[in-house]
């Protein structure tokens, strides 16, 4: 993770220096082959690994060190995508056949609280999203917009599935659709990301940043701005259309995908109906729909698994676009809506990757396991 100043911020040994018992588990990645050339690391390979290594802890109990009915998971990008989908699928039993396979321990691999930085995940519909949100900028490789027939199509996909989850924005905003998702952004994040940055610079240091950012109104001690001047703030995206179902199956989650000894899978219809590689069929295999549901934290969210943790903190860059500002609201929100404690805030100005309150997060996980009062008690 990269923090305020540029520099890397490394949580496990931060989390080391304020006491706590770190473990950073291996897991099987994408582009790995065996002998025969077969990908073994794909799709849920990850999340099998990392919930094996969950019960692992949790059946040495009283061997290894600290309390393993409070484990947190911290993750960023594809990590904080692994993270959230550990805390949210907790005890599921459609990975049972997986560990067994595996021969992890008999053991629960539910977690305790969850951090998860710009987690790319939801892919099935994150294509849809990014268009959403980025879809009228231009990219950074080719400095002109997509193509908008394709980009337009994502979009209506986009709001399909976003009336289907049925969401309500979080501080009473209400029912979340897509003809008010920007307003949400605006309202619940943006402006407040703003505000906060703004109101920790010098009197002078913020009078240059709105000199040279005049989309912004400073009045009260408060940012306001339109979503359509953030975009142009935000400028380029990072990525062409699709986005992550790529039509030459060039996306490293084609890759996730991948089975067998086929490197890379279409798993969406709309990128398996307009391939460019010369499938001989244009629909998604047949084992596509239940690896998204593996992993997707949203379908476990979605049925209420009663093994997910109840501690959430997620955090994404203002100037992310290696993903949409919906994946993380989204995230937040239905979790939200079940009542679970969800700390989400936006970094402005940041981009992918970053983490400026680490020492935040550590406060937080004292106060949410309890550590907190622990060792007040002791002093």
């Amino acid at each position: 993770m990269v923090n305020a100043q540029g520099g890397m911020v490394n949580l496990g040994k931060l989390g080391l220096a304020a006491g706590y018992v770190v473990v950073e588990p291996g897991a099987r990645g994408r582009t790995l082959t065996d002998s025969a050339g077969t990908y073994y690391g794909t799709a849920p390979a990850a999340i099998v690994d990392l919930k094996a290594a969950v019960r692992y802890v949790r059946a040495n109990k009283g061997v290894i060190p600290g309390n393993t009915d409070r484990i947190v998971s911290t993750g960023t990008s594809a990590g904080g995508a692994l993270s959230s989908l550990l805390g949210a699928s907790g005890d599921s039993p459609i990975y049972d056949k997986y560990l067994k396979e595996l021969g992890a321990a008999d053991a629960s691999d539910a977690i305790f609280a969850t951090g998860a930085w710009c987690p790319i995940t939801d892919l099935e519909h994150a294509d849809g999203a990014y268009e959403f949100n980025w879809g009228t900028n231009v990219t950074a490789s080719a400095g002109k917009v997509v193509d908008q027939t394709v980009s337009k199509a994502l979009r209506a996909q986009f709001a399909e599935y976003q009336a289907s989850l049925r969401l309500r924005g979080r501080n009473g905003f209400g029912p979340l659709t897509a003809r008010n998702y920007d307003d949400y952004l605006v309202q619940t994040y943006l402006q407040p990301s703003a505000t906060k940055y703004l109101a920790a610079l010098s009197e002078a240091d913020r009078a240059t940043y709105l000199a040279a950012n005049t989309f912004i109104t400073w009045s009260g001690g408060r940012a306001t701005f339109t979503w359509a001047d953030f975009l142009t703030h935000v400028g380029a995206r990072k990525k062409t259309t699709p986005a992550f179902d790529a039509f030459d199956l060039s996306a490293g989650e084609n890759n996730e995908f991948g089975a067998g000894t086929t490197e890379a899978r279409h798993f969406t219809a709309y990128g398996a109906k307009n391939d460019t590689t010369g499938l001989s069929t244009k629909r998604v295999a047949s084992d596509i729909p239940e690896k998204l549901d593996l992993m997707n934290p949203m379908h476990h969210i979605g049925e209420e698994n009663p093994g997910r943790s109840r501690h959430w903190w997620i955090r994404l860059g203002t100037k992310d676009s290696d993903t949409s500002l919906t994946v993380s609201a989204n995230l937040a929100a239905a979790l939200d809506d079940l009542g679970d404690d969800v700390n989400h805030l936006y970094y402005w100005d940041e981009g992918h990757g970053s983490n400026v309150d680490p020492g935040d997060f550590l406060t937080w996980i004292a106060k949410v396991t309890g550590d907190s009062k622990r060792r007040l008690s002791a002093k």
